[in-house]
């Protein structure tokens, strides 16, 4: 008698497994198969002499509603360089004007750029030195590339007001270096 019980016990959940296991695997299945069978199932519709054919013109004209930006033109003067607009940001005081060179030290350059051709590199640094007189400005040949960097920084915030500032005159690139600077007396 116990034994018939554990039989049909037994057999009970075996089927239980076997159905649990087997209507997964269907449902999984047949839902991809329907898919399918849709996508073999659709032809084009007939061509039919009544059905006529209809093509959307775009008739809606945008010109009226854009706007014009009109921006008036500014002519700057550039003989005379206004500092005054940048409130004395990161500029060097008065005296670095007479310079002895007294030695070298680890400290901080903006990096204005890095290339491989010469005769860019003397151009960046003529324009860089033209707009910010007040600063040393340096050509590194670091072979194959020639790098325009600007200033003599013993601390990095200085460097990075004078970062800020090449970003603002349109040196998009320039960024702040580790480098041996020379000290002035």
């Amino acid at each position: 008698m116990k034994r018939s019980l554990f039989v049909q016990k037994s057999s009970i959940v075996v089927l239980t497994l076997f159905w649990l296991f087997y209507s997964c695997a269907s449902s999984t299945g047949s839902r991809y198969e329907k898919e399918e069978k849709i996508k073999t199932i659709e032809t084009p519709p007939a061509k039919n002499d009544n059905i006529k054919e209809v093509t959307l013109k775009e008739d809606f004209d945008i010109t009226p509603y854009k706007t014009k930006i009109v921006i008036p033109e500014t002519k700057i003067n550039s003989s005379t360089k206004n500092q005054s607009v940048w409130f004395e940001y990161g500029s060097p005081s008065a005296e670095t004007k007479s310079k002895t060179l007294v030695g070298t030290d680890a400290g901080f350059r903006v990096l204005v750029l890095t290339t491989d051709n010469l005769e860019e590199a003397n151009q960046i640094k003529a324009d860089v030195y033209f707009s910010q007189n007040s600063y040393e400005v340096y050509i590194d040949f670091e072979p194959p590339f020639y790098k325009v960097k600007v200033g003599d920084f013993a601390g990095q915030k200085y460097a990075d007001e004078l970062r800020f500032k090449l970003n603002q005159l349109g040196y998009k690139e320039a960024k702040v270096i580790k480098d041996t600077i020379n000290i002035y007396k």
